[in-house]
Protein backbone atom coordinates (compact mmCIF):
# COMPACT_ATOMS: atom_id res chain seq x y z
CA UNK A 1 0.00 0.00 0.00
CA UNK A 2 1.07 3.68 -0.94
CA UNK A 3 0.50 6.10 1.27
CA UNK A 4 0.92 10.32 0.59
CA UNK A 5 0.36 11.80 4.67
CA UNK A 6 0.37 15.52 5.16
CA UNK A 7 0.11 17.76 8.45
CA UNK A 8 -0.17 21.73 7.40
CA UNK A 9 0.29 23.50 10.41
CA UNK A 10 3.25 24.76 11.93
CA UNK A 11 6.60 22.41 10.98
CA UNK A 12 4.38 21.04 8.05
CA UNK A 13 5.45 17.77 6.95
CA UNK A 14 4.61 15.33 4.52
CA UNK A 15 5.00 11.32 4.65
CA UNK A 16 5.10 9.24 1.95
CA UNK A 17 5.26 5.72 2.54
CA UNK A 18 5.15 2.31 0.66
CA UNK A 19 4.20 0.02 3.26
CA UNK A 20 4.97 -3.22 0.65
CA UNK A 21 8.58 -2.49 0.95
CA UNK A 22 8.97 -0.89 4.29
CA UNK A 23 9.56 2.71 2.84
CA UNK A 24 9.26 5.81 4.68
CA UNK A 25 10.11 9.01 3.68
CA UNK A 26 9.36 12.61 5.68
CA UNK A 27 9.63 16.06 4.28
CA UNK A 28 9.93 19.05 6.43
CA UNK A 29 8.58 21.68 4.64
CA UNK A 30 10.33 24.09 6.44
CA UNK A 31 13.84 23.16 5.04
CA UNK A 32 12.47 23.08 1.52
CA UNK A 33 11.07 26.87 1.60
CA UNK A 34 13.19 27.84 4.06
CA UNK A 35 11.16 29.40 6.75
CA UNK A 36 11.37 28.27 10.32
CA UNK A 37 7.93 26.46 11.86
CA UNK A 38 6.62 27.04 8.52
CA UNK A 39 2.54 26.27 7.93
CA UNK A 40 1.49 25.29 4.92
CA UNK A 41 -2.52 26.35 5.36
CA UNK A 42 -1.86 29.65 6.17
CA UNK A 43 0.30 32.67 4.42
CA UNK A 44 0.45 30.87 1.32
CA UNK A 45 -1.47 31.80 -1.86
CA UNK A 46 -2.82 28.68 -3.41
CA UNK A 47 -0.02 28.84 -6.53
CA UNK A 48 2.35 28.80 -3.77
CA UNK A 49 0.82 25.67 -1.81
CA UNK A 50 0.62 24.13 -5.28
CA UNK A 51 4.25 24.65 -6.40
CA UNK A 52 5.45 23.26 -2.90
CA UNK A 53 3.23 20.14 -3.04
CA UNK A 54 4.60 19.90 -7.04
CA UNK A 55 8.24 19.99 -5.73
CA UNK A 56 7.45 17.68 -2.91
CA UNK A 57 5.81 15.11 -5.34
CA UNK A 58 9.15 15.46 -7.84
CA UNK A 59 11.36 14.29 -4.78
CA UNK A 60 9.20 11.37 -3.93
CA UNK A 61 9.55 10.10 -7.60
CA UNK A 62 13.01 11.09 -8.23
CA UNK A 63 14.66 10.28 -4.98
CA UNK A 64 12.65 8.35 -2.89
CA UNK A 65 11.04 6.13 -6.07
CA UNK A 66 7.52 6.42 -5.20
CA UNK A 67 5.81 6.97 -8.23
CA UNK A 68 2.33 9.56 -8.12
CA UNK A 69 -0.01 6.47 -7.69
CA UNK A 70 -1.23 6.79 -4.10
CA UNK A 71 -3.72 4.20 -2.77
CA UNK A 72 -4.62 6.74 0.13
CA UNK A 73 -3.80 10.53 1.15
CA UNK A 74 -4.46 10.83 4.90
CA UNK A 75 -4.67 14.05 6.71
CA UNK A 76 -4.11 14.99 10.15
CA UNK A 77 -7.10 16.28 12.13
CA UNK A 78 -6.37 19.91 12.84
CA UNK A 79 -3.32 20.05 10.20
CA UNK A 80 -5.50 20.34 6.76
CA UNK A 81 -6.85 23.57 5.99
CA UNK A 82 -5.82 22.31 2.49
CA UNK A 83 -8.67 22.37 -0.50
CA UNK A 84 -8.81 18.97 -2.09
CA UNK A 85 -9.45 19.78 -5.17
CA UNK A 86 -5.93 21.26 -4.97
CA UNK A 87 -4.32 18.25 -3.51
CA UNK A 88 -5.96 16.83 -6.11
CA UNK A 89 -4.27 18.41 -9.18
CA UNK A 90 -0.61 17.39 -7.76
CA UNK A 91 -1.44 14.30 -6.16
CA UNK A 92 -3.16 10.99 -7.35
CA UNK A 93 -4.72 8.95 -4.65
CA UNK A 94 -8.19 6.49 -4.21
CA UNK A 95 -9.26 6.96 -0.61
CA UNK A 96 -9.24 9.57 1.89
CA UNK A 97 -8.20 8.95 6.07
CA UNK A 98 -8.16 11.46 8.60
CA UNK A 99 -6.44 11.06 12.26
CA UNK A 100 -6.60 13.11 15.16
CA UNK A 101 -3.67 15.07 16.46
CA UNK A 102 -2.27 13.32 19.67
CA UNK A 103 -3.28 10.17 18.12
CA UNK A 104 -0.68 10.55 15.13
CA UNK A 105 1.85 11.34 17.78
CA UNK A 106 1.16 8.05 19.42
CA UNK A 107 1.82 6.26 16.47
CA UNK A 108 4.34 8.12 15.26
CA UNK A 109 6.42 7.30 18.24
CA UNK A 110 4.84 4.01 19.20
CA UNK A 111 5.90 2.39 15.62
CA UNK A 112 9.62 3.96 15.72
CA UNK A 113 10.06 2.33 19.68
CA UNK A 114 11.73 -1.45 19.99
CA UNK A 115 8.62 -2.29 22.10
CA UNK A 116 5.69 -4.48 21.56
CA UNK A 117 3.39 -2.95 23.98
CA UNK A 118 3.50 0.23 25.76
CA UNK A 119 2.03 3.24 27.61
CA UNK A 120 2.32 6.18 25.62
CA UNK A 121 2.13 9.94 27.10
CA UNK A 122 1.69 12.90 24.69
CA UNK A 123 1.42 16.16 26.03
CA UNK A 124 1.85 19.60 24.20
CA UNK A 125 0.64 23.25 23.43
CA UNK A 126 -2.78 21.35 22.72
CA UNK A 127 -4.22 19.87 19.25
CA UNK A 128 -7.46 19.35 18.30
CA UNK A 129 -7.80 16.15 20.82
CA UNK A 130 -6.51 17.88 23.86
CA UNK A 131 -3.24 18.41 25.17
CA UNK A 132 -2.43 15.78 27.46
CA UNK A 133 -3.24 12.20 26.46
CA UNK A 134 -2.53 8.93 27.40
CA UNK A 135 -2.78 5.84 25.64
CA UNK A 136 -2.00 2.30 25.44
CA UNK A 137 -0.71 0.33 22.22
CA UNK A 138 0.11 -2.63 21.55
CA UNK A 139 0.98 -3.89 17.74
CA UNK A 140 -3.15 -4.50 16.91
CA UNK A 141 -4.31 -1.24 18.19
CA UNK A 142 -4.13 2.03 19.93
CA UNK A 143 -6.50 3.30 22.67
CA UNK A 144 -7.20 5.78 24.73
CA UNK A 145 -6.93 5.82 28.37
CA UNK A 146 -7.26 9.12 29.49
CA UNK A 147 -7.24 13.06 29.08
CA UNK A 148 -5.67 15.46 31.49
CA UNK A 149 -7.15 19.17 31.63
CA UNK A 150 -3.44 21.40 31.51
CA UNK A 151 -1.72 22.89 29.24
CA UNK A 152 2.31 21.61 29.54
CA UNK A 153 3.64 23.60 25.90
CA UNK A 154 1.50 26.38 25.95
CA UNK A 155 2.36 27.12 29.90
CA UNK A 156 5.82 26.61 29.56
CA UNK A 157 6.22 29.31 26.43
CA UNK A 158 4.16 31.70 28.13
CA UNK A 159 6.50 31.75 30.96
CA UNK A 160 9.49 31.87 28.51
CA UNK A 161 8.13 34.82 27.25
CA UNK A 162 8.92 36.75 30.80
CA UNK A 163 12.44 36.49 30.12
CA UNK A 164 14.58 39.36 28.34
CA UNK A 165 17.13 37.39 27.30
CA UNK A 166 14.92 34.47 25.46
CA UNK A 167 12.54 36.79 23.76
CA UNK A 168 14.48 39.66 22.66
CA UNK A 169 15.59 38.99 19.25
CA UNK A 170 13.36 36.07 18.87
CA UNK A 171 11.49 35.63 15.88
CA UNK A 172 9.09 33.34 16.32
CA UNK A 173 7.38 32.59 19.70
CA UNK A 174 7.95 28.74 19.43
CA UNK A 175 11.59 29.12 19.89
CA UNK A 176 10.84 30.46 23.38
CA UNK A 177 10.83 26.98 25.21
CA UNK A 178 13.33 25.20 24.05
CA UNK A 179 15.50 28.53 25.08
CA UNK A 180 14.18 28.46 28.34
CA UNK A 181 15.86 25.01 28.87
CA UNK A 182 18.99 26.96 28.03
CA UNK A 183 18.38 29.77 30.41
CA UNK A 184 17.30 27.87 33.87
CA UNK A 185 20.52 26.62 34.08
CA UNK A 186 21.87 30.16 35.49
CA UNK A 187 19.22 30.61 37.62
CA UNK A 188 17.82 29.23 41.43
CA UNK A 189 14.55 27.71 42.01
CA UNK A 190 12.23 29.20 45.25
CA UNK A 191 9.85 26.76 46.32
CA UNK A 192 7.43 28.66 47.08
CA UNK A 193 7.14 29.70 43.29
CA UNK A 194 7.37 26.79 41.83
CA UNK A 195 4.37 25.74 43.59
CA UNK A 196 2.65 28.32 42.28
CA UNK A 197 3.86 28.03 38.54
CA UNK A 198 2.86 24.32 39.09
CA UNK A 199 -0.73 25.28 39.46
CA UNK A 200 -0.47 27.42 36.17
CA UNK A 201 0.28 24.11 34.25
CA UNK A 202 -3.11 22.93 34.98
CA UNK A 203 -5.63 26.18 35.11
CA UNK A 204 -3.13 28.55 32.68
CA UNK A 205 -4.48 31.84 34.81
CA UNK A 206 -1.78 34.06 33.96
CA UNK A 207 -3.41 36.76 36.50
CA UNK A 208 -3.73 34.71 39.31
CA UNK A 209 0.07 33.88 38.63
CA UNK A 210 0.90 37.39 38.39
CA UNK A 211 -0.84 38.33 41.55
CA UNK A 212 0.40 35.68 43.85
CA UNK A 213 4.08 36.72 43.59
CA UNK A 214 3.26 40.44 42.17
CA UNK A 215 4.69 39.47 39.04
CA UNK A 216 3.97 42.45 36.70
CA UNK A 217 2.93 40.07 33.34
CA UNK A 218 2.05 42.28 30.60
CA UNK A 219 -1.10 41.51 28.44
CA UNK A 220 -2.60 39.90 31.04
CA UNK A 221 -6.04 39.34 29.76
CA UNK A 222 -4.53 38.57 26.45
CA UNK A 223 -1.13 37.08 26.92
CA UNK A 224 -0.88 35.02 23.70
CA UNK A 225 -1.60 38.39 21.97
CA UNK A 226 2.02 38.63 21.41
CA UNK A 227 4.25 36.55 23.33
CA UNK A 228 7.33 38.19 22.08
CA UNK A 229 6.67 40.99 24.16
CA UNK A 230 5.79 39.77 27.38
CA UNK A 231 9.03 39.86 28.77
CA UNK A 232 9.40 41.62 32.16
CA UNK A 233 12.61 40.21 34.00
CA UNK A 234 16.54 40.39 33.02
CA UNK A 235 19.60 39.33 34.24
CA UNK A 236 19.61 37.18 37.21
CA UNK A 237 15.58 37.58 37.57
CA UNK A 238 15.67 36.38 34.18
CA UNK A 239 17.77 33.05 35.26
CA UNK A 240 15.35 32.22 38.36
CA UNK A 241 12.49 33.00 36.78
CA UNK A 242 13.45 30.17 34.23
CA UNK A 243 14.85 27.63 36.98
CA UNK A 244 11.24 28.25 38.86
CA UNK A 245 9.35 27.45 35.67
CA UNK A 246 10.96 24.58 34.49
CA UNK A 247 11.47 23.22 38.25
CA UNK A 248 7.87 23.54 38.32
CA UNK A 249 7.12 21.71 34.81
CA UNK A 250 9.29 18.76 36.01
CA UNK A 251 7.59 18.66 39.61
CA UNK A 252 3.89 18.98 38.09
CA UNK A 253 4.47 16.31 35.19
CA UNK A 254 6.05 13.91 37.45
CA UNK A 255 3.03 14.11 39.57
CA UNK A 256 1.03 13.27 36.97
CA UNK A 257 3.23 10.33 35.80
CA UNK A 258 3.86 8.68 39.49
CA UNK A 259 -0.91 8.37 38.95
CA UNK A 260 -0.58 7.37 35.57
CA UNK A 261 1.88 4.27 36.20
CA UNK A 262 0.42 3.35 39.58
CA UNK A 263 -3.20 3.23 37.73
CA UNK A 264 -1.34 1.40 34.30
CA UNK A 265 0.98 -1.18 35.01
CA UNK A 266 3.59 -0.87 32.12
CA UNK A 267 7.44 -1.59 32.20
CA UNK A 268 7.27 -0.11 28.71
CA UNK A 269 6.93 4.15 28.14
CA UNK A 270 6.91 6.06 25.23
CA UNK A 271 6.90 9.75 25.52
CA UNK A 272 5.99 11.97 22.48
CA UNK A 273 4.42 15.55 21.74
CA UNK A 274 6.20 18.82 21.46
CA UNK A 275 6.88 18.66 25.67
CA UNK A 276 9.01 15.43 24.95
CA UNK A 277 11.82 17.66 23.73
CA UNK A 278 12.37 18.71 27.12
CA UNK A 279 15.77 16.85 27.42
CA UNK A 280 15.67 17.85 31.22
CA UNK A 281 12.82 16.74 32.05
CA UNK A 282 13.36 13.04 30.06
CA UNK A 283 16.64 12.59 32.18
CA UNK A 284 14.80 12.93 35.39
CA UNK A 285 12.78 10.55 34.34
CA UNK A 286 15.23 8.06 32.80
CA UNK A 287 17.17 8.31 36.08
CA UNK A 288 14.61 7.92 38.75
CA UNK A 289 12.08 4.82 37.22
CA UNK A 290 13.04 1.90 36.64
CA UNK A 291 10.68 1.48 33.23
CA UNK A 292 11.86 1.41 29.34
CA UNK A 293 11.59 4.71 28.49
CA UNK A 294 11.32 5.37 24.58
CA UNK A 295 11.67 8.66 22.82
CA UNK A 296 11.79 9.47 19.22
CA UNK A 297 13.79 11.65 17.18
CA UNK A 298 10.58 13.40 15.92
CA UNK A 299 8.15 13.75 19.06
CA UNK A 300 7.08 16.98 18.10
CA UNK A 301 4.17 18.16 15.44
CA UNK A 302 7.17 17.32 12.77
CA UNK A 303 6.58 13.41 13.23
CA UNK A 304 2.51 14.01 12.84
CA UNK A 305 2.08 12.52 9.17
CA UNK A 306 4.54 9.52 10.06
CA UNK A 307 1.65 9.01 12.85
CA UNK A 308 -0.91 9.35 10.35
CA UNK A 309 0.83 7.23 7.60
CA UNK A 310 1.25 4.46 10.18
CA UNK A 311 -2.00 4.56 11.57
CA UNK A 312 -3.52 4.84 7.79
CA UNK A 313 -1.51 0.76 7.81
CA UNK A 314 0.17 -0.48 10.72
CA UNK A 315 3.43 -0.83 9.81
CA UNK A 316 4.58 -4.70 9.71
CA UNK A 317 7.72 -4.30 11.88
CA UNK A 318 10.00 -1.18 13.59
CA UNK A 319 10.31 1.47 11.31
CA UNK A 320 13.69 3.66 11.51
CA UNK A 321 12.91 6.95 10.18
CA UNK A 322 15.98 9.18 11.94
CA UNK A 323 17.77 9.53 8.50
CA UNK A 324 14.89 9.04 5.61
CA UNK A 325 14.30 13.21 5.60
CA UNK A 326 14.78 15.28 3.03
CA UNK A 327 17.88 14.86 0.26
CA UNK A 328 20.72 17.33 -0.75
CA UNK A 329 18.07 19.45 -2.94
CA UNK A 330 21.46 20.54 -5.13
CA UNK A 331 23.68 17.41 -5.10
CA UNK A 332 23.20 17.04 -9.28
CA UNK A 333 25.34 20.18 -9.85
CA UNK A 334 28.21 19.51 -6.91
CA UNK A 335 30.71 19.96 -9.67
CA UNK A 336 29.62 23.45 -10.34
CA UNK A 337 29.43 24.92 -7.14
CA UNK A 338 32.69 23.64 -5.69
CA UNK A 339 34.08 24.89 -8.87
CA UNK A 340 37.86 26.66 -8.03
CA UNK A 341 36.97 25.91 -4.15
CA UNK A 342 39.82 24.05 -2.03
CA UNK A 343 38.64 20.42 -2.08
CA UNK A 344 39.74 16.94 -1.31
CA UNK A 345 38.39 13.52 -1.00
CA UNK A 346 37.10 13.01 2.00
CA UNK A 347 39.96 11.51 5.05
CA UNK A 348 39.15 11.17 8.32
CA UNK A 349 42.46 11.30 9.62
CA UNK A 350 43.37 14.38 8.03
CA UNK A 351 39.44 15.96 8.99
CA UNK A 352 40.30 14.85 13.18
CA UNK A 353 43.94 17.04 12.57
CA UNK A 354 41.93 19.64 11.70
CA UNK A 355 39.48 19.14 14.59
CA UNK A 356 42.12 18.90 16.73
CA UNK A 357 43.87 22.14 15.89
CA UNK A 358 40.32 23.79 16.82
CA UNK A 359 38.47 23.86 13.59
CA UNK A 360 35.14 24.12 12.91
CA UNK A 361 33.79 21.89 10.35
CA UNK A 362 29.98 21.36 8.92
CA UNK A 363 28.69 18.40 7.39
CA UNK A 364 26.32 17.88 4.91
CA UNK A 365 25.98 14.38 3.77
CA UNK A 366 22.76 12.07 2.41
CA UNK A 367 19.41 12.55 3.06
CA UNK A 368 18.54 15.18 6.64
CA UNK A 369 17.41 13.61 9.72
CA UNK A 370 13.46 13.85 10.48
CA UNK A 371 13.25 16.08 13.68
CA UNK A 372 14.59 19.05 14.93
CA UNK A 373 18.25 18.20 16.31
CA UNK A 374 20.77 17.28 13.80
CA UNK A 375 22.51 13.78 14.47
CA UNK A 376 25.60 13.74 11.66
CA UNK A 377 23.50 14.43 8.35
CA UNK A 378 23.49 18.07 8.44
CA UNK A 379 25.66 18.65 11.45
CA UNK A 380 28.40 21.33 13.08
CA UNK A 381 31.69 19.58 14.31
CA UNK A 382 34.77 20.46 16.70
CA UNK A 383 36.34 19.90 19.52
CA UNK A 384 34.92 20.75 22.92
CA UNK A 385 38.00 20.96 24.77
CA UNK A 386 38.92 24.14 23.59
CA UNK A 387 37.36 26.49 26.52
CA UNK A 388 36.09 29.41 23.89
CA UNK A 389 34.61 26.96 21.66
CA UNK A 390 31.13 27.83 22.92
CA UNK A 391 31.69 31.39 22.67
CA UNK A 392 33.07 31.16 19.37
CA UNK A 393 30.16 28.87 17.67
CA UNK A 394 27.03 30.92 19.31
CA UNK A 395 28.64 34.32 18.53
CA UNK A 396 30.63 33.88 15.25
CA UNK A 397 28.79 31.15 13.66
CA UNK A 398 25.48 30.13 14.98
CA UNK A 399 24.76 33.65 15.82
CA UNK A 400 22.25 33.14 18.71
CA UNK A 401 22.16 33.69 22.24
CA UNK A 402 25.14 33.65 24.66
CA UNK A 403 23.70 31.21 27.02
CA UNK A 404 22.51 28.32 24.62
CA UNK A 405 24.04 24.95 25.09
CA UNK A 406 26.06 22.76 22.78
CA UNK A 407 25.56 18.75 22.34
CA UNK A 408 28.61 16.28 22.73
CA UNK A 409 28.85 12.96 20.95
CA UNK A 410 30.54 9.82 21.80
CA UNK A 411 30.33 6.00 21.33
CA UNK A 412 28.09 4.58 23.22
CA UNK A 413 29.68 1.59 24.86
CA UNK A 414 32.39 4.96 26.35
CA UNK A 415 29.47 7.46 27.59
CA UNK A 416 30.02 6.10 31.24
CA UNK A 417 33.36 7.14 31.04
CA UNK A 418 32.27 11.10 30.68
CA UNK A 419 28.61 10.58 31.93
CA UNK A 420 26.40 9.90 34.54
CA UNK A 421 23.00 8.48 34.01
CA UNK A 422 21.56 5.35 35.46
CA UNK A 423 21.62 3.86 31.96
CA UNK A 424 22.54 4.99 28.02
CA UNK A 425 19.49 2.96 26.21
CA UNK A 426 17.60 5.48 23.52
CA UNK A 427 20.17 8.65 23.70
CA UNK A 428 21.23 8.17 20.42
CA UNK A 429 19.23 11.30 19.58
CA UNK A 430 19.59 13.41 21.62
CA UNK A 431 16.82 13.07 24.08
CA UNK A 432 18.36 13.35 27.62
CA UNK A 433 20.91 15.37 29.51
CA UNK A 434 22.92 13.72 31.60
CA UNK A 435 25.41 15.17 33.81
CA UNK A 436 29.06 15.42 32.97
CA UNK A 437 31.37 13.33 35.65
CA UNK A 438 32.89 16.12 37.42
CA UNK A 439 36.18 15.07 36.30
CA UNK A 440 36.16 15.74 32.88
CA UNK A 441 33.71 18.90 33.22
CA UNK A 442 37.44 21.21 32.92
CA UNK A 443 38.66 19.13 30.00
CA UNK A 444 35.08 19.24 28.25
CA UNK A 445 33.90 23.18 28.96
CA UNK A 446 32.27 23.74 25.44
CA UNK A 447 29.67 20.89 26.21
CA UNK A 448 29.45 21.12 29.91
CA UNK A 449 26.31 23.23 30.31
CA UNK A 450 26.12 26.27 33.58
CA UNK A 451 24.46 23.21 35.39
CA UNK A 452 26.90 20.47 34.64
CA UNK A 453 24.30 18.66 32.13
CA UNK A 454 24.91 18.13 28.17
CA UNK A 455 22.20 17.21 25.69
CA UNK A 456 24.30 13.68 24.74
CA UNK A 457 23.82 11.79 21.57
CA UNK A 458 25.32 8.17 21.97
CA UNK A 459 26.55 6.65 18.89
CA UNK A 460 26.77 3.11 17.54
CA UNK A 461 27.81 1.77 14.20
CA UNK A 462 24.16 1.00 13.22
CA UNK A 463 23.02 4.43 14.53
CA UNK A 464 25.67 6.39 12.61
CA UNK A 465 28.20 4.81 10.63
CA UNK A 466 30.03 8.55 9.71
CA UNK A 467 30.31 9.57 13.03
CA UNK A 468 31.38 5.61 14.74
CA UNK A 469 34.18 5.89 12.19
CA UNK A 470 34.95 9.72 13.09
CA UNK A 471 35.34 9.04 16.99
CA UNK A 472 37.06 5.75 16.19
CA UNK A 473 40.00 7.81 14.28
CA UNK A 474 39.63 10.93 16.72
CA UNK A 475 40.98 8.16 19.47
CA UNK A 476 43.99 8.19 17.92
CA UNK A 477 44.61 12.32 18.08
CA UNK A 478 42.45 13.00 21.54
CA UNK A 479 42.53 11.12 24.86
CA UNK A 480 38.89 12.81 25.20
CA UNK A 481 36.82 11.14 22.64
CA UNK A 482 33.82 13.16 22.39
CA UNK A 483 32.91 15.70 19.88
CA UNK A 484 30.57 18.96 19.72
CA UNK A 485 27.57 18.59 17.29
CA UNK A 486 25.10 21.33 16.84
CA UNK A 487 22.66 21.61 13.75
CA UNK A 488 24.04 23.13 10.58
CA UNK A 489 22.23 26.58 10.31
CA UNK A 490 22.22 29.96 11.67
CA UNK A 491 19.96 31.44 14.09
CA UNK A 492 16.69 31.80 12.61
CA UNK A 493 16.88 29.78 9.52
CA UNK A 494 15.91 25.91 9.86
CA UNK A 495 18.49 23.27 9.26
CA UNK A 496 19.82 23.26 6.25
CA UNK A 497 19.89 20.73 3.06
CA UNK A 498 21.79 22.49 -0.11
CA UNK A 499 25.55 22.83 -1.01
CA UNK A 500 24.89 26.34 -2.04
CA UNK A 501 23.46 26.93 1.82
CA UNK A 502 26.44 25.06 3.14
CA UNK A 503 28.70 27.41 1.17
CA UNK A 504 26.90 30.18 2.20
CA UNK A 505 27.38 29.49 6.06
CA UNK A 506 31.34 28.69 5.20
CA UNK A 507 31.86 32.21 3.01
CA UNK A 508 29.85 34.28 6.03
CA UNK A 509 31.07 32.86 9.42
CA UNK A 510 33.96 31.90 11.37
CA UNK A 511 33.48 28.02 9.75
CA UNK A 512 36.55 26.98 8.43
CA UNK A 513 35.27 23.58 6.64
CA UNK A 514 32.55 21.62 5.35
CA UNK A 515 31.86 18.13 4.11
CA UNK A 516 30.09 17.79 1.19
CA UNK A 517 28.91 13.79 1.18
CA UNK A 518 32.95 12.51 0.58
CA UNK A 519 34.42 15.67 0.24
CA UNK A 520 36.37 18.31 2.14
CA UNK A 521 35.79 21.78 1.30
CA UNK A 522 38.01 24.64 3.00
CA UNK A 523 38.37 28.23 3.31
Amino acid sequence: MKNISLFAGHDANITFSDTTKNQYHVIELERLVKKRYFRLHVDNSLEEIFNILSECKRISEEEFGITNEYDSLTIVSDGGGIPLELISRVFNYKDIYSFDHHLCHAASTFYQSPFDESLIISYDGGGNDGFFNVYYADNNKIILLKKVKCDFGGGYLLLASCCSEITKGSKHQLSLAGKLMGLCAYGKYDLNQVNDMRKFFIDRNYQKLSESHNYKFKNIKYPWKNPLENYIFEGQKSYDFAANAQKSYESMFLELFDNFIDEYEFDNVCITGGGALNVLLNQVIKNNYDYNIFISPNPNDCGLSLGASFLTQRPKKRVNIAYNGIPILDKDKKDQLLSGRKISDLNLDYVCQLLKNGKIIGVCRGDSEVGPRALGNRSIICDPSFKDMKDILNSKVKFREWFRPFAPFCLKDEAHLYFDSKDFDNMEFMSYAPLVKEEYRSNLPSITHADGSSRLQTVTEDSHKFFYDLLKTYSKYSDMHVLLNTSFNIRGNPILTSIDDALYVLDNTELDSIIIENTLVEK
